[in-house]
């Protein structure tokens, strides 16, 4: 067995980059208070932190309750909000033309596959009853009623419904920083402008401006979409998405609430748009919005006034910022002694929040299959196998909801439908489920997105309506009317003991500062 790794590396700051230095230096704290482990974090002085999305997944509690950061700080410093569901609107149409809307919400009370079907059965899903959300889970009232998913003076990670937050990104990776400094890691302020490999060709020595070489043993390269050491100096190639991602390009800005007081919705809005979407994330303070196009249906100044227009007063073009996203993920994540995190490793548009998301469970991995002096290369292979399972898996969930999509309105949504491939594997499922619902088997891989959020977004852009299902064991109607008043009724007592969002909020805010 080799020697222990002595020093880690990390280039590039940012959300990601802090994030993977406090993971490192939280779960070896052990070996860097004896002086064994060394964490150094490079970021340039002058690159800006992208943030083109502020929302984040509901694994994100679990892990600042992990890693022991105080989620009122976090709520209070980061000007965060809860988070229930993505709420969804006019990315499809009823029969009659009415745009739709329909609701991903992060809890159920309903698990088992034969209880959706007989709810499909009896003539729910978008037919004359409620919806899917509604029926199974109460956050499409909660974001409708503006409540908090926790009660007041519940404890830190407690809650009455799951949640994931909205953060404002620029102040996210700060707060990362301050705790991982705290803990051990060292930082220095530099571009990293090349690098050296030796005879197996591993990175041994990074260049910083200046002409500075700094010798490495293990490095991450969380350098964003440049990627300056995995692509460029490593030379591992792109994966690109774009034959089934179309969107290429974002633009971004920030509002004030119209009223202080403003009450806040606890969801992330995706508005479909003419030429693209636009997503709208509330911040205690602000909002964050942005419109994400594909350059090919529409130049940079016309996505900027389209979004203007959605937008309304108070929206200028210039105060907005065009950001080019390269969709896509790299070939292999590790590479010798050099781990791509982040925008460095992939990225798929931002429409499910899963950009940290892949991050939180890549850095996970990464201590799970952690390498010695003798760089095993089962361990590489296991990573990034699982990886390029992660980011394939967001791919085809994400894919799903154009192919799935009714518009036909503009040639943008045209070339969703119609000219956009999907994934062999989901091409083939979705002409299974065109008779039966999804299940867990179904799937090389539910890292983010299982059965029962398939099942969601199938039952809310209408894949059911108007097709036989065969139920998959019979239920007696008694049985049938018994659960759903129960569910109802878990339903009314959970939105009947939670408060308004914004007034939780501030009370965590006020107990913060206290």
């Amino acid at each position: 067995m080799g020697q222990p790794i002595r020093n880690i590396t990390i280039v590039g700051g940012g959300t990601t980059g802090w994030l993977a230095a406090l993971f490192l230096v939280t779960r070896l704290q052990g070996a860097v208070r004896r002086g064994e482990l060394d964490i150094h974090l490079i970021e340039s002085e002058r690159i800006p932190i992208i943030g083109v999305g502020e929302s984040l997944s509901p694994s994100m509690a679990t892990t600042l309750e992990q890693l022991g950061i105080p989620e009122d700080d976090f709520i209070r410093d980061t000007d965060a909000t809860f988070k229930v569901a993505g709420y969804f609107v006019g990315w499809d149409a009823a029969d009659d033309g009415r745009p739709l809307s329909w609701v991903n919400p992060f809890v159920g009370f309903m698990t088992a596959g034969w209880e959706f079907e007989r709810y499909e059965l009896t003539g729910g899903a978008y037919g004359d009853g409620p919806d899917y959300a509604r029926v199974v889970s109460p956050c499409r009232e909660a974001i409708e009623l503006r409540k908090s998913p926790k009660m007041r003076g519940q404890k830190p990670f407690e809650h009455v419904l799951r949640y994931a937050y909205h953060t404002n990104a620029a102040a996210f990776a700060p707060f990362l920083r301050k705790h991982a400094e705290a803990r051990g890691v060292r930082r220095t302020g530099a571009d990293v402008i090349g690098a050296t490999r030796d005879e197996r060709g591993h990175i041994s020595t990074i260049t910083l401006e200046g002409a500075r070489e700094v010798p490495v043993e293990l490095v991450i390269d969380a350098s964003g979409f440049s990627s300056v050491l995995h692509h460029k100096v490593m030379g591992v190639p792109l994966v690109d998405y774009s034959h089934i991602l179309l969107n290429d390009r974002a633009v971004v800005t920030q509002l004030a609430h119209a009223n202080p007081d403003e009450p806040l919705e606890p969801a992330t809005r995706a508005t479909a748009l003419p030429h693209g979407w636009a997503f709208r994330v509330p911040l205690y303070h602000r909002t964050g919005n942005g419109f994400i196009y594909s350059s090919k249906h529409c130049s940079d100044e016309a996505a900027a006034n389209e979004f203007a227009g959605y937008l309304g007063s108070g929206a200028r073009v210039d105060d907005m910022r065009v950001i080019p996203m390269r969709v896509g993920r790299t070939q292999h994540s590790w590479e010798g002694n050099c781990i791509a995190l982040g925008l460095a490793a992939g990225f798929v548009e931002p429409l499910e929040a899963s950009a940290i998301f892949t991050v939180e469970t890549s850095v996970k991995w990464l201590l799970h299959y952690f390498p010695d002096s003798d760089w095993e290369p089962a361990l590489r292979d296991r990573y990034n196998s699982r990886v390029t399972d992660l980011y394939d898996e967001v791919a085809d969930y994400i894919a799903l909801h154009y192919r799935l999509s009714r518009r036909e309105d503009t040639s943008y949504w045209r070339a969703q439908r119609h000219e956009m491939k999907v994934s062999d594997r989901l091409e083939q499922n979705l002409s299974i489920w065109r008779h039966t619902l999804p299940v867990r088997a179904d799937f090389a891989s539910t890292n983010y997105f299982d059965e029962n959020t398939y099942i969601a977004a199938l039952f809310g852009k209408g894949f059911y309506r108007g097709r036989e299902l065969q139920p998959m064991r019979e239920v007696d109607a008694r049985n049938w009317a018994g659960l759903k008043q129960n569910i109802t009724s878990a339903h009314a007592r959970a939105l009947g003991m939670l408060p308004d969002h914004r007034a939780v909020l501030t009370e965590i805010r006020t107990r913060a500062s206290g």
